[in-house]
């Protein structure tokens, strides 16, 4: 579980946001401490709260969220109903169309995918692992790296991920989170992932299906007359890990069943 504090940064949301959140029965903690009140997130909460924050973004009201979250609301409806208000406003019509960035995922023909979200995402400082073209196993790759932070105490409560090449046929660095520079070596550098604006798409279960998530990302971006900008990338939100490493326990599960990735294609 991660504190209030650092599931809001993992999020990109105010804790004073969270609070409020779950005094209005919006966006509940995962757990409640009785005796000291503190809250509980899990990072697989993350998709829900990214609904909530996008239909916010777009103007659909608290009270309307909540149906749609607590009541069963269908979020078509919701969407629809939001598009012709915006429709009435000729003026905004543009720039507020322009924000619904969020679409159905589980459509009419039975799209297992999810929602696409556009959404910030931040700058970070990570440590990465240069893979090559061989280095089709992550897994040794992440060990070398987590175990390379760990040791010099750097390592940030944040989730690892991967980064493709510039034409996003493979995968050419694994990161690691890091609270300060690590030291190089002929494989491992230290460097400051740029903020960007991305369509995002959570995939859950196991790694054998990211290909397909991933075809449907670059799809809606596509039909959504975006363009990427830039190599996509992975963050691994609940995955495997071996004990020893010591990566934050928020983010470590058992079986593949319960793994959750979000891929994100960076937008011009």
């Amino acid at each position: 579980m991660l504190r209030i504090g650092e599931f809001a940064d993992v999020a990109g949301v105010s804790a004073r946001t969270l609070r409020a959140w779950d005094a209005l029965g919006l966006f509940r903690p995962a757990w409640v401490d009785r005796a000291t009140g503190y809250r509980g997130y899990s990072p697989a909460q993350l998709p829900e709260l990214r609904r909530i924050v996008a239909l916010r973004d777009v103007g659909v009201p608290l009270v309307e969220i909540g149906r749609l979250v607590v009541g069963g609301a269908d979020l078509r409806t919701v969407l629809d109903h939001r598009r012709a208000q915006l429709e009435r406003e000729r003026r905004e019509v543009e720039r507020r169309l322009a924000a619904l960035d969020i679409t159905v995922g589980a459509t009419d023909d039975g799209d297992p995918h999810g929602d696409v979200v556009v959404r910030p995402v931040a700058a970070e400082r990570v440590a990465t692992y240069a893979l090559r073209p061989a280095d089709l196993d992550l897994n040794p790759a992440f060990y070398a790296l987590e175990a390379h932070v760990r040791d010099r105490g750097r390592r940030a409560p944040r989730p690892p991920g991967a980064l493709s090449d510039e034409s996003g046929g493979r995968l050419t660095e694994v990161f690691v989170p890091v609270r300060g520079p690590v030291p190089a070596t002929d494989r491992i550098a230290y460097r400051r992932l740029p903020a960007c604006r991305a369509a995002s798409i959570i995939h859950r279960g196991s790694y054998a299906g990211l290909a397909d998530s991933l075809a449907a990302l670059r799809a809606w971006v596509a039909s959504a007359d975006f363009v990427a900008a830039g190599p996509f990338r992975i963050l691994y939100l609940q995955f495997g890990a071996e004990p020893e490493l010591r990566v934050p326990r928020a983010f470590v599960v058992d079986q593949s069943a319960d793994f959750v990735t979000e891929l994100q294609m960076p937008l011009a």
